[in-house]
């Protein structure tokens, strides 16, 4: 047949013949229609009729052609979807519905071959939990959204979000149901490196063993049962997770709703109870609310509709102001750096060279900028430029690790998981915002001596802050004052009053994300919240090994489950160090190892209790101190946020430095001036140290 060639399929083919053929014999017509030809034209002269012909052929044959070609256009889209799709047909009971249609993801997730739907009621794969619910809402041309749960062909049960929609080919009324469900688990796979994981006995998330639905949820258990400390909350969650493996669809989803409970910050904070408020006695109500509300009053939701933009005043600052030409003002040199600051590999200490230790106002221009972070506040560049010139004036530069550049590396750490789908799925542009400025701003002031030493000292801000999170509420505090103390540089002023507390609100909390002595806490939450056992349950994929399977977890909804992955977003950056090339690993390896060497020769020289008594210039390894901190804090973090956000990269080079520092270690103690030699051949020379900063 002509249409089994793949170039014909859609071409409209005429048969131009005698009329002698179309008298003689009718088969001869008949074996060239079942041949593949659309139609027959009988010989002639008359212009006109061949006119109206091809009139006749392109409202009709051409057309119907080019709508068989858009679906099948549409068909190949869906077959490279993740998210399941399934179409039937229209019965009022919906128990006998019909299969018309099902994507290769379906046939992925659930098991099922194209044969094994076509044409079967919908009850042979779908559990049917919902479906007086379901039908109703469809009955009604409303769409209906919710979990269901699908029953593979392998017996066991998977949970999916799913909105199922009517729709209408013709006519007035409803011809089928489309169901949509969104999908856990990538079915075309994606290349990960080939360095194998770096700690013994600890998990590696794209090598777990996917046997089955379970598998996914007993991957959520081997991140929690090898986090290197446990709470007491994160025991429980297991427990509970144990439980969900073997029990019913019922007690799972029950079990579900009591870990969402768990989830929440503080598990003894009062609510009130609305139904045992009189809604005419308001004073009543505001009163309760504010004597059992502990701290300011929060803004209901940071979430906003992704529809919407950052509320800002109808006539925002800056309005009417020409624009400053940034780039204009750099050389040549500085905007060929700038040009690669969205690639892992960009070199920070080139830019602090090129720029005479001024990287934060370059680089931050460079990409708040690129993220229109002064559309979104509602301002102008020249107030963004003035802002950043006055945070950087305020990092010391006399630190060897915490100074501008190192608020520079951690915003273009910041910037590269912003472009990450999966996290600019998730959050909106002011949340980009709020993201980028906390990084800009997260060690402002830093006088290079930890939390620690400022409470053995008697200082200043450790009396101000009662010994809590000394360092970290300062850099916040010291944000808003700077920011809000000059109208040139308020890049706040824009906002309106509401939008401004959801801003100041995420900003202040990410910056005391920062405070490793919360570490493991973070990381437990975010752990436990992002691989809910409910939602990451699939089927094995067919002709994929289970080192490729990458299943990706549902996506975070409520504002505290958000409110964790920025808190992790800025903890990595914060310390993404030893996931980069080689030669800036080691860099920033003596950078903050003289840091250390300087307060541990202060404490000394006062009489102060010495804070880390391993970091003695004089003995220290620094081969050793690098694979302690990946051992117990880089590893299982950044293993966990790739699974997140899906950045092999980064994973082969912490895993590639952990190799290097091990062969250090292993040729004995590298003491810190080998290190020095080895970095001074290749990198920029940082300040000398005094040894009393």
């Amino acid at each position: 047949s002509l249409r089994s060639i793949r170039k014909n399929a859609h071409v409209v083919l005429v048969a131009l013949v005698r009329k002698s053929l179309v008298l003689k014999n009718e088969k001869d017509v008949t074996s060239i229609l079942t041949s593949g030809f659309n139609k027959i034209i009988v010989e002639t002269c008359n212009k006109n009729v061949w006119i109206k012909e091809l009139q006749q052929l392109e409202k009709e044959e051409v057309a119907m052609r080019s709508m068989l070609a858009q679906q099948d256009a549409v068909l190949a889209a869906l077959d490279k979807t993740k998210d399941l799709v399934i179409i039937t047909d229209l019965k009022h009971n919906i128990q006998n519905k019909t299969a018309y249609y099902m994507n290769k993801s379906g046939s992925v997730i659930l098991g099922y071959g194209v044969e094994d739907v076509i044409n079967k009621p919908l009850a042979v794969f779908h559990q049917l939990c919902d479906i007086d619910q379901i039908t109703k809402k469809l009955e009604k041309n409303i769409e209906w959204d919710g979990k269901v749960s699908w029953k593979c062909k392998s017996g066991e049960h998977v949970y999916l979000h799913c909105r199922a929609s009517p729709f209408r080919s013709f006519g007035k009324e409803t011809t089928n149901y489309i169901y949509i469900q969104e999908s856990i688990v990538d079915v075309h796979g994606f290349p990960r490196g080939s360095v194998p994981s770096i700690r013994k006995g600890s998990y590696d998330l794209k090598s777990i063993n996917s046997d089955g639905a379970q598998s996914a949820r007993r991957q959520s258990l081997a991140k929690l049962h090898n986090l290197p400390l446990e709470a007491p909350i994160t025991k429980v969650i297991s427990l509970i997770c144990t439980a969900q493996e073997n029990s019913n669809d019922q007690v799972v989803q029950i079990l579900d709703k009591v870990v969402d409970i768990l989830r929440v910050t503080e598990l003894y904070s009062s609510h009130l109870k609305t139904e045992n408020i009189k809604y005419d006695d308001p004073v009543t109500s505001d009163l309760i609310g504010a004597l059992i509300t502990q701290g300011p009053v929060h803004v209901t939701s940071t979430r906003r509709s992704s529809n919407d933009s950052a509320t800002v005043k109808s006539q925002p600052y800056g309005l009417g102001v020409a624009k400053m030409n940034f780039m204009t003002s750099v050389t040549p040199q500085i905007k060929e750096l700038l040009d690669m600051s969205l690639y892992w590999d960009f070199n920070v200490f080139k830019l602090e060279e090129l720029t005479m230790k001024r990287p934060l106002v370059h680089l931050g221009m460079n990409l708040l900028t690129h993220f229109e972070v002064h559309k979104t506040l509602g301002c102008d560049e020249r107030t963004l430029h003035a802002w950043l010139t006055v945070i950087e004036g305020h990092y010391h530069a006399k630190n060897t690790y915490h100074n501008s550049t190192h608020a520079a590396d951690v915003l273009q750490a910041t910037a590269m998981f912003l472009e990450k789908d999966r996290i600019k799925r998730l959050l909106d542009q002011l949340d980009e915002a709020c993201c980028l400025i906390a990084a800009i701003t997260h060690d402002i002031d830093h006088p290079g001596k930890s939390s620690a030493f400022l409470c053995n000292s008697k200082n200043d801000l450790a009396i101000l802050y009662n010994d809590i999170s000394v360092l970290e509420s300062h850099h916040a505090a010291l944000t808003f004052k700077l920011t809000t103390k000059d109208e040139r540089l308020n890049i706040f002023k824009g906002l309106e009053k509401d939008t401004y507390k959801v801003v100041r609100q995420n900003i202040i909390d990410m910056i005391l994300a920062t405070e490793m002595t919360k570490h493991f806490e973070h990381l437990a939450k975010f752990v436990s919240v992002c691989n809910k056992p409910s939602t990451l349950d699939e089927a094995p994929v067919d002709g994929l090994t289970p080192s490729e399977v990458s299943p990706e977890t549902i996506m975070p909804t409520s504002a505290e489950e958000v409110n964790l992955v920025k808190r992790m977003l800025i903890k990595c950056a914060d310390v993404s160090n030893p996931t980069r090339p080689l030669k800036m690993c080691v860099e920033w390896a003596k950078r903050i190892a003289e840091e250390y060497f300087n307060q541990t020769d202060e404490e000394k020289l006062n009489h102060l209790p010495v804070v880390m008594p391993m970091f003695d210039r004089a003995s220290c390894s620094i081969p050793k101190s690098q694979i302690g901190f990946m051992d117990y804090i880089i590893n299982d973090m950044f293993e966990t946020w790739d699974s997140f956000i899906d950045m092999p990269e980064m994973l082969y080079y912490m895993r590639s430095n952990y190799q290097y520092w091990k062969d250090l270690e292993e040729k004995g103690t590298i003491s810190f001036n080998d290190i020095c030699k080895m970095v001074t051949t290749t990198l920029p020379k940082i300040p000398e140290s005094s040894g009393n900063h």
